[in-house]
């Protein structure tokens, strides 16, 4: 009697030291206790679809001890036997690990309790544990990948939003299933909060595909694209085509697109006025006795130049003219105090991990001619996320808006929107309405037309810059560059375009990087972009699923013959891939659920 006490006390101990979520008839209830994960928070688009969330999996773990001491070896036979019909594991492993000293084998895996539970037979369910595990699942189609980062394989962010605003989505405390001799109780988890973003995923898509048509065209090396929200700095899309962050971690030389940064600086430093004009003759030697000679685009010889014309044709003579301008007013120290605070030389403050603060040396390190290249873009490297900063203040009316992916969060509290980031005023109102009239000459008659859409009016700048190397600039590699913004008359939209290495003949950012942009304005306001109309179910075309529940939609993938269906969020249908009436293809995702009206 006492050497049977000793082992039914061992089995208990047995069966008290793992997680459980079975209760039997036939076995007496033990203490036991279920760990449930807190959930990380989901990350959605700015139109409430999910693009990162956690989902729990259940595991079923074999009590390899368990079926050692309480069983017979015709019972273990017959315990083993029904596992590998159920889980597909050879006998033959399973009764090797069953020699062993281990105490568990993890048997398989399911997105659901239910699927787990119909893999248990009764005579296998009293040696199966099932644990349930976080599985984090990110939406990583056209670049949003880089947006919002990945997590390792213990679970901790390694880059992007997921890195950012790990505090916020980071799971606060996990619940538990405790289960005593006479009853169970349940304490939910406290899951992360929810990180809504300013992306629109629909324009994210199409921004990342025109640029890889505008690479491709140009047989360049990559490029990068950077929409935001013109009056709030919020970002709307960011692509890049390279296989490394290019925007954010890389730098390249903005060329002419400085040229409205400069002439704005030289106008509030008092360094030139309006009516001020300026000669070119093709070509200028900034410093007496220095033998560089800073050229225009060809050789071109421009005469004499307004203020404005100098900027609409981005005439490099008067560019570097203006520069020695700010030089003799402002002296070295204060100039590059001035280009810092534009931005150049220290982070946009862009709500991503791993960004470089770009290139502005420090006064005490400029060569003579550093004051007279930087007018034309050269001499200093910037990020995509900078130069939009810097440039975006003439849409927004001379306010520094930082420009951020986070546009609110969620959490028990409620819903909490981030504001708009304000970095204080970089040019006068009165200044950027000077500038906005000639921003947009730029696009009607000067080297920006190729960005022209009708019935739009839109306002930029052109930039070309030559690859700098070991031996000095490169005359046959370029960054071909356009910015711009519109509406003007109530700017909506800003965006940059960078274009690395063009290699199929032309180079200039008017040629290059412009027609990009048009047509991206063209896809925003639905221009000469034919859509195809839904009308109704074809055998070989995508239906209309919105507001379909998740049964609706696994039926029409069955009529279909789709078998691989990618479900995000709950609820009724709110957008899909492919769209309505679009070819049908091997799979079928869809977005459930809607975004609540105050966000």
């Amino acid at each position: 009697m006492y050497v049977l006490l000793i082992l039914c006390v061992g089995v208990f101990a047995v069966r008290a030291g793992y997680i459980s979520l079975f209760t039997e008839p036939d076995v007496p209830v033990v203490l036991g206790v279920n760990k449930i994960p807190a959930l990380r928070g989901s990350i959605y688009d700015s139109k409430g679809r999910l693009l990162a969330s956690d989902s729990i999996i259940y595991e079923a773990w074999l009590d390899l001890g368990y079926l050692r001491l309480a069983t017979s070896s015709d019972q273990k036979e017959r315990v083993l036997r029904n596992i590998e019909l159920s889980f597909g594991i050879p006998y033959e492993r399973l009764d090797e690990n069953l020699q062993t000293t281990k105490n568990f084998l993890l048997l398989g895996t399911t997105p659901t309790n239910d699927e787990m539970q119909r893999k248990i037979t009764p005579i296998t369910k009293r040696y199966i544990s099932l644990e349930m595990q976080r599985e984090r699942l990110s939406f990583s189609e056209y670049g949003l990948d880089r947006i919002l980062g990945k997590l390792d394989k213990g679970g901790v962010p390694m880059n992007g939003i997921e890195l950012s605003y790990n505090e916020q989505l980071s799971g606060k405390e996990d619940g538990l299933i405790r289960r005593t001799l006479t009853n169970t109780v349940r304490e939910e988890p406290r899951n992360g909060s929810d990180v809504y973003l300013s992306v629109d995923i629909d324009i994210q898509k199409m921004i990342y595909e025109e640029l890889l048509s505008t690479v491709e065209k140009n047989m360049a090396d990559g490029g990068v694209a950077l929409l935001v929200e013109s009056k709030t700095g919020k970002i709307i899309a960011y692509a890049g085509t390279y296989d490394w962050d290019v925007g954010l971690m890389g730098i390249f030389e903005p060329g002419s697109t400085i040229k409205p940064l400069i002439y704005s600086l030289a106008l509030q430093s008092g360094s030139i006025t309006e009516t001020m004009t300026f000669n070119c003759d093709g070509k200028i030697q900034p410093v007496s006795g220095l033998d560089i000679i800073i050229r225009d685009t060809e050789g071109e010889r421009h005469g004499i130049q307004t203020f404005r014309e100098a900027i609409i044709n981005s005439c490099n003579v008067a560019s570097v003219q203006v520069g020695g301008r700010i030089l003799n007013t402002l002296g070295k120290e204060e100039m590059y105090r001035q280009l810092n605070n534009i931005g150049f030389g220290r982070l946009s403050g862009v709500d991503l991990p791993g960004e470089t603060p770009g290139i502005l040396p420090e006064a005490k390190d400029w060569s003579l001619i550093s004051p007279y290249q930087f007018p034309i873009g050269q001499g200093l490297g910037v990020n995509i996320f900078q130069m939009v900063k810097a440039l975006n203040v003439f849409p927004a009316g001379g306010q520094f808006l930082t420009p951020i992916f986070a546009r609110a969060i969620r959490s028990d509290d409620g819903l909490v929107n981030i504001p708009k980031k304000v970095d204080g005023t970089l040019f006068s109102s009165q200044l950027v309405s000077t500038m906005l009239p000639i921003l947009e000459s730029v696009v009607i008659e000067g080297t920006g037309t190729m960005a022209k859409v009708d019935g739009v009016r839109i306002a930029g700048k052109t930039g070309t810059a030559q690859k700098a190397g070991p031996g000095g600039y490169n005359e046959e590699t370029y960054f071909s560059m356009f910015f711009g913004f519109f509406p003007v008359e109530n700017p909506t939209y800003t965006l940059y375009i960078m274009i690395d290495t063009p290699k199929a003949g032309a180079y200039y950012g008017g040629f290059v990087a412009a027609p990009m942009f048009a047509s991206v304005v063209r896809n925003l306001y639905g221009i000469g972009v034919e859509k195809e109309v839904y009308e109704g179910v074809y055998s070989w075309k995508m239906p209309d699923l919105s507001g379909y529940s998740l049964l609706d939609v696994k039926e029409v993938a069955e009529i279909y013959g789709i078998d691989k269906i990618i479900v995000h969020g709950s609820g009724a249908v709110i957008n899909q891939y492919p769209d309505a009436g679009q070819p049908l293809l091997d799979r079928m995702e869809v977005w459930l659920g809607a975004l609540n009206n105050d966000l």
